[in-house]
């Protein structure tokens, strides 16, 4: 099977209709003129975002769709559809490749389907290298877009989700953490498979000043909304919320709590809203299902500032994941 025969028996039924997409026949597709588009890209690498050999192609495609749905999330963006580049290994099994294909393309499906999302079009190489997966998002602009740059002072902080699980997770499989089966599965479930509050993200517009999704780790992504807004943050240790699981975890000290703040690939929101709207947000969020936890301020100082129990100062040697 070459690579148009792969493109029409695998790709195409998941493409936009064929005034946009062309039928994957042509070098690029066409957008619609609807409303303003936002757009966002990014890209997972074998052996840092999913496991080398990963056996379930079908994860790595729901992954690479949902940070993606991630970024538009924190934009409060309604998306539309996607582009997608495949750098897959040149596999001298070419049974192997077709049946990755095969499974990763039935990944992608079910995730349009539950995100109601199209492909538009893309490009396909082989490679001596890893493989290599990148995705452009398209998406609509809401009544405004929502920035990292626009936090205002006294501004209430929230996340949605928990925070830390998709790193325990990230440990187990460096086997760096060894748990019960039990736990092994549903930490490793989490880094595998995040899942972005997209539905809530749309609704960010309503009452967000500020926002940006949680990928580096909380401590470096709220870093990055108070270092564009010019302004600075306190956050109580105590209010960041855990699963039950990790929770469990902390008081018998099996995981750093240093780890959880700053881990990264939660793929949850952290936003920024006016005290005033406290009741409209916990409304939404009890609404679509989400957990959601005011975990601090802004304040005018610019300084992150994180406190424990006794109001006491901690410090972190490192925010996050730095990409450089």
């Amino acid at each position: 099977m070459n690579e148009y025969e792969v493109i029409k028996k695998f790709f195409l039924p998941l493409s936009l209709k064929k005034d946009f997409s062309l039928n994957l026949d042509d070098d690029a597709a066409l957008l619609p003129k609807k409303k303003q588009l936002i757009v966002g890209t990014d890209s997972i690498v074998e052996g840092d975002h999913f496991e080398k050999n990963e056996k379930n192609p079908l994860l790595i495609a729901k992954k690479l769709l949902r940070v993606n749905l991630s970024d538009l999330a924190s934009m409060s963006a309604d998306p539309f559809g996607y582009t997608l580049n495949l750098s897959l290994p040149n596999y001298k099994n070419k049974k192997k490749l077709i049946n990755w294909i095969k499974l990763f393309a039935k990944g992608l499906k079910q995730d349009q389907s539950k995100y109601q999302i199209k492909l538009l079009g893309g490009d396909t190489v082989l490679t001596k290298g890893p493989l290599i997966l990148s995705l452009t998002l398209f998406g609509y602009k809401n009544k405004k877009i929502i920035k990292r740059s626009d936090a205002k002072l006294d501004d209430d902080i929230y996340v949605t989700g928990n925070i830390g699980d998709s790193g325990i997770g990230y440990k187990i499989l460096l086997k760096k953490l060894k748990l019960n089966n039990y736990l092994n599965n549903f930490y490793i479930n989490r880094h595998k498979l995040p899942n972005p509050p997209v539905k809530f993200g749309k609704k960010l517009f309503l009452f967000a000043n500020s926002a940006t999704d949680i990928s580096d780790g909380l401590l470096a992504d709220l870093n990055n909304i108070i270092t564009a807004s010019k302004c600075g943050a306190i956050i109580m240790s105590e209010n960041i919320p855990f699963s039950k699981e990790t929770k469990s975890l902390i008081i018998k000290k099996k995981i750093n709590i240093d780890y959880l703040f700053t881990c990264g690939e939660d793929y949850q929101l952290i936003f920024t809203a006016n005290k005033n709207n406290s009741t409209k947000i916990n409304s939404l969020a009890k609404k679509n299902s989400i957990k959601i936890t005011k975990i601090g301020n802004i304040i005018k100082k610019r300084k992150l500032v994180i406190l424990n129990k006794n109001n006491q100062e901690l410090s972190f040697k490192s925010l996050g994941f730095k990409h450089f």
